[in-house]
């Protein structure tokens, strides 16, 4: 079957899949009326991408074009699927909504997200194209033992990928639901059908074109949110922010919501609030444990990484990490605007009502800006911009996808089961079959996370990837002593390590906390109806039945959960406060790879010290990388 024809199949089950889910009965952003147009705006962006995997899969022959392109990517371009690759939903929709609903302390996942690259630029871009071939593995493999530390790596990549694929998924399959109520294992399935697609067929070709168009239209429908929401002031920065500062209903929330009915402000205070500090990140040590894992993960991110081998040279990869600062720079500056004007129109009690993290700010902004929900161009704008941030998640993913296949396929099976023998046909073959391993994994897991919350995966993604991979990474581009049991001890134990932090913090659902949360609420829902039949004017009929209402589900909840209940792995309550591992896990991560160096000399990887040094600087036989 002809790589056209294997599309189109592949396009008509999604098709026939979509088509063939009841919408479900759930509020939804986009009226009856204009869904045949939100599905038109759709199938335009997937139909173009999906004939650029077409064009791409016709020029995959080897095993360098699928996974690096040839390694003929340009630094501007490559530059442009960094940004692609980088800017997730996270950032986009998850950031926006932060700032919308909190204000300044929303700017401050930007401003790690954006700091990461300078180690990535001043420490690893270089070296790694230098010495590596496809992946984390064949930089440690390049002076260590080459199959145990294959294995190690592609381990850590793989479970680094499922933590930050997971939450993707999520989110797409939660703006198809928001936007035309389509099921949500609908869309988690066409999610993972259009990443296999891509991936399966165009290889690192498709999947830098779809990660390219992404990050251009991405910045784009930005820019155009920022011009619209400016241009009643006139393009009066400060007086928008003074406009907003003045906004009664933002004052109110800042008040009733954040501040919890606190009168030591008035309204004036209460709207300079939201542009301070302190409204959403409260304990100084889990901004630094988070902005650790942020800034120290992103340069050993299995998906970044892997886009310095698909650059000609060296000097191409550090142009490609300015590049895509550049970008991302731009796009999280224009983040931060879209973030403030999605509080200023829309307000956050509004987006509050269809999604409680906020992540739908941005999209709500469109509508608004457009002309409103009623509106032929609000519609328009709300399914265009909706469809960028889903063309955002399915970007992401295929990176995540290609980068997780490429450690099983190219590490595990290649290179330690085969010892890196296999033919180039062999190779391909099980790139492919290592996509769907992965495809199916991933979409697995996120039906199995309906409903639950996911966000702190990507978080716990950067900091497994920061306290195993980079770790092991560094110590082998700049320390000589560095030796096999230093990096598979790093990479064992602080992926271990960062995992079983976050099962024993405050991630976990803990039932009894739940339990005592809901018997609280139920004294005070108690207080306020009391106080409701003492003074009858205070509140209406309505509202003292909707308090009753609420008594009931507390009480049930708490009749619910029995006294002996625990977590998932049986607490019950958490053993560390930290939400985010990375400032307990990132320093263990370095001191494990530290002492069992010093414990087990290697004298291979320090016999191959001097080469590996002078190959790290110059690139002197970059072009048979990792031949082993």
């Amino acid at each position: 079957m002809s790589p056209l024809l294997k599309i189109k199949s592949v396009l008509a089950l999604a098709l026939t899949l979509v088509a063939g889910g009841a919408f479900a009965e759930t509020k939804v952003l986009v009226g009856t009326e204009f869904q045949g147009m939100t599905i038109a705006v759709f199938a335009i962006f997937f139909g173009a991408t999906l004939f650029i995997t077409y064009l791409s899969a016709k020029r995959n022959r080897t095993a360098t074009d699928f996974y690096t392109a040839g390694g003929g990517i340009g630094p501007i371009r490559n530059g442009l699927a960094i940004a692609g690759d980088y800017l997730s939903a996270a950032a986009f929709l998850g950031v926006s909504g932060l700032i919308a609903l909190y204000g300044y302390d929303g700017i401050a996942y930007l401003i790690g997200f954006f700091v990461a690259f300078i180690p990535v630029l001043l420490l690893v871009a270089e070296p790694c194209r230098n010495l590596g071939r496809y992946t984390l593995g064949d930089v440690l493999a390049y002076r260590n033992s080459f199959r145990s530390t294959k294995v190690a790596a592609a381990v850590s990549s793989i479970i680094v990928a499922v933590f930050y694929m997971v939450p993707q998924i999520v989110g797409g399959a939660v703006i198809l639901r928001a936007l035309i109520g389509i099921p949500y294992e609908i869309s988690v399935l066409a999610v993972g059908i259009l990443m296999l697609t891509y991936v399966v067929f165009g290889g690192m070709r498709a999947t830098t074109s779809v990660q390219v168009i992404k990050a251009v239209l991405l910045i784009s429908s930005c820019f155009v949110l920022v011009i619209l929401s400016w241009a009643p002031f006139g393009f009066n920065v400060s007086g928008f922010f003074v406009s907003l500062t003045k906004n009664p209903l933002l004052q109110s929330y800042v008040s009733e919501i954040l501040l919890k009915g606190s009168h030591a402000l008035g309204t004036q205070e209460a709207g300079q609030r939201f542009l301070e500090s302190g409204l959403y990140l409260k304990n100084p040590l889990e901004q630094i444990s988070l902005g650790l894992a942020l800034v120290l993960g992103t340069a050993a991110m299995p998906h970044i990484l892997m886009r310095f081998f698909t650059v000609p040279d060296a000097k191409a990869a550090r142009s490609s990490v300015l590049w895509a600062m550049l970008a991302i720079g731009v796009c999280h500056l224009l983040i931060v605007f879209i973030g403030f004007a999605a509080a200023h129109y829309v307000g956050a009690k509004a987006i509050v009502v269809l999604d409680k993290g906020g992540n739908l700010a941005a999209p709500m902004l469109a509508q608004f800006l457009g002309g409103g929900a009623d509106s032929l161009a609000g519609n328009f704008m709300l399914a265009f911009v909706a469809a960028v941030s889903f063309a955002t998640i399915v970007a992401v993913v295929a990176g995540l996808t290609l980068a997780a296949a490429s450690a099983l396929a190219h590490d595990v099976y290649v290179g330690a089961i085969r010892n890196g023998r296999a033919t180039e046909q062999e190779q391909v073959r099980a790139a492919r079959v290592a996509t769907l391993m992965m495809a199916v994994i991933c979409v697995v897991c996120g039906i199995l996370a309906k409903g639950q919350n996911v966000a702190h995966l990507v978080g716990l993604g950067y900091a497994v990837a920061a306290s195993a991979n980079l770790p092991a990474l560094l110590m082998t581009l700049y320390w000589k002593r560095c030796s096999t049991a230093g990096v598979l001890a790093g990479v064992i134990g602080g992926t271990s390590l960062a995992i079983v932090l976050v099962l024993v913090s405050p991630n976990m659902t803990y039932p009894l906390q739940q339990k005592e949360a809901a018997i609280a609420n139920v004294a005070a829902l108690n207080t306020r109806i009391a106080e409701a039949g003492k003074n009858p004017g205070t509140a209406t009929v309505e509202e003292t039945n909707k308090l009753r209402a609420e008594k009931e589900t507390a009480a049930a909840l708490a009749a619910s959960i029995p006294d002996n209940a625990t977590s998932l792995v049986g607490l019950k309550a958490p053993l560390v406060s930290l939400r985010n591992p990375g400032l307990i896990s990132i320093p263990v991560g370095f001191l494990l790879v530290f002492v069992f160096s010093l414990l087990f000399s290697d004298k291979r990887a320090i016999a191959r010290w001097e080469e590996l040094a002078v190959r790290r600087e110059t690139g002197i036989g970059v072009e048979k990388a990792v031949a082993h």
